[in-house]
C-alpha cells in the first residue's frame, strides 16, 4: 500500500473528531448547569493526555508504533461508541478523559514515525501535505458536523465518529514500515531514559524552546477553544452550524497556510515563531468582532498562520534522534497537555471576572511574551 496512505489515516481520525466536537458540545448544552460540564470535558480530555504523555513517549519508542496506533484507535472508537448509548455527563467525560490518554498515544507514536517512512530529506512537504488533509476534513468535519447535529441530532455524529476510529485502525493493519533505530537505547529503563531526554533537550535550544513553548500555545488554544461555543450562542443563539463554520473557517486558514509554508525558503524557527505571533493577533480580532462575516474571516486569516506554525513546529521537533524521538515528544506532549489543562481550568473563571473577549486578549499577551522570550533565549544561547 502506498506511504501516503499513512497521512490519510490520520486525516481520517481528525475527520471525527472534528464532527465529535461539534456533536459533544451540543450534548452538552442539553445538561444542567452546561457551563460546567463542558468546562470538566476539556479539562478530562486535557487531563488524560497530560498524565499519560510522558509514558506514551516511552511507548512509542520501546514498542513497534504500529500497532500503538492500532491500539488507540480501536479503543478511541469504542470509547466514544459507548457516549450515544449512555449520552449521560458522566460518561461523556469519563470518555473524554480516556481519550485524551488514547490520543496522545497515537499522536506521538504517528509523528515520530514520519522520518522513518519518509526521509528526513521531505519532512517540510510531508507536514505541509498532512496539515493539509488536517485542514480538508476540518474543513468537512465541522461543517458536517454542525449541520448533521442540528437536522440529525448528535447520536448519528457520534456514532461516525466512532467508526472513523475504528476504520483507520483497521486501514493501518494493512501498513508496513521499518523500524529502525538504536534499540538498547530506545528500551533503556524509564527513569533512565526521561533524565537522558532531559539532558538531550538541554543541550538543544530549538526543540528546548518548542518543548516549552508547547505550554503556552496550549495555554493560547484553550482560550478560543472554550470561547468559540460560547461566540456562536452570543451572535445567532445555541448555532451549532455557526459553531461548526467558524471551525471551519479556521480549516480554510489553515489550508492555504500549511501550502505556502511548505513552499517558503525560510528558517523554520523564525517562521514558527513569527506565524504564532500573527495568529494569535488574529484570533483576538475574531472574538471582538460583532457579526458572524467578520469574525469568519479573521478566523480564516488565524487559520492560516496557524497552519503554517504547525508545519515548522511538526517539521523541527522531527529532527530530534530517532531513539529519543518519542521520548521529546512525550515531554512536549506533556507541558502541552498541562497548558490545555491549566486554560481550561483558568477560562470560564477569566470570562466571568472579565468578558468572553478579556478572556482571549489576557491568555494570548501571556502567549506573545512567552514568544518574545523564547526568541530572545535562542538568539543568545550558545550554538551548537
Amino acid at each position: 500500500m502506498n506511504k501516503k496512505w499513512y497521512l490519510y489515516v490520520n486525516a481520517l481520525s481528525s475527520l471525527g473528531s472534528r464532527m465529535n466536537l461539534i456533536a459533544c458540545s451540543a450534548l452538552i448544552f442539553t445538561f444542567e448547569h452546561s457551563a460546567y460540564w463542558i468546562t470538566a470535558f476539556f479539562v478530562a480530555r486535557q487531563l488524560g493526555g497530560m498524565l499519560f504523555s510522558p509514558l506514551a513517549g516511552i511507548l512509542a519508542d520501546r514498542m513497534d508504533r504500529r500497532r500503538t496506533m492500532i491500539a488507540s484507535d480501536m479503543g478511541a472508537g469504542l470509547a466514544i461508541l459507548v457516549i450515544a448509548f449512555y449520552p449521560t455527563p458522566y460518561v461523556l467525560i469519563a470518555a473524554a478523559f480516556l481519550n485524551g490518554m488514547l490520543y496522545t498515544l497515537f499522536h506521538i507514536s504517528f509523528q515520530a514515525s514520519l522520518p522513518q517512512i519518509f526521509g528526513s530529506e521531505q519532512l517540510v512537504q510531508v507536514n505541509g501535505l498532512k496539515v493539509r488533509l488536517e485542514s480538508l476534513v476540518g474543513i468537512m468535519g465541522f461543517m458536517l458536523g454542525g449541520w448533521l447535529t442540528d437536522h440529525y441530532g448528535y447520536t448519528i455524529v457520534i456514532v461516525l465518529d466512532a467508526a472513523s476510529f475504528l476504520f483507520s485502525a483497521w486501514i493501518l493493519t494493512r501498513l508496513r514500515w521499518e523500524e529502525k533505530g538504536n534499540n538498547a537505547l530506545a528500551t533503556s529503563k524509564a527513569a533512565s531514559s526521561i533524565r537522558v531526554t532531559l539532558r538531550y533537550l538541554r543541550d538543544t535550544p530549538v526543540l528546548l524552546t518548542i518543548s516549552l513553548l508547547a505550554f503556552l500555545v496550549s495555554l493560547s488554544t484553550s482560550a478560543y477553544n472554550y470561547g468559540l461555543p460560547f461566540l456562536a450562542d452570543q451572535l445567532r443563539g445555541s448555532d451549532a452550524t455557526l459553531h461548526g463554520l467558524m471551525w471551519t473557517a479556521m480549516s480554510v486558514g489553515g489550508l492555504i497556510g500549511s501550502y505556502v509554508a511548505a513552499r517558503l525558503r525560510v528558517k523554520l524557527v523564525n517562521g514558527m515563531l513569527v506565524a504564532y505571533a500573527v495568529f494569535s493577533v488574529g484570533i483576538v480580532g475574531a472574538f471582538a468582532a460583532n457579526d458572524a462575516v467578520s469574525v469568519l474571516l479573521l478566523l480564516i486569516f488565524a487559520g492560516l498562520f496557524s497552519g503554517a506554525a504547525q508545519v515548522y513546529e511538526s517539521t523541527l521537533l522531527q529532527q530530534a534522534q530517532n531513539e529519543l524521538r518519542g521520548k521529546v515528544m512525550g515531554v512536549q506532549g506533556l507541558l502541552s497537555r498541562s497548558g490545555y489543562f491549566a486554560g481550561f481550568l483558568m477560562a470560564p473563571f477569566l470570562a466571568g471576572v472579565f468578558t468572553l473577549l478579556g478572556m482571549l486578549v489576557f491568555a494570548q499577551l501571556m502567549f506573545v511574551a512567552g514568544l518574545i522570550g523564547f526568541s530572545l533565549y535562542l538568539v543568545f544561547s550558545p550554538k551548537k
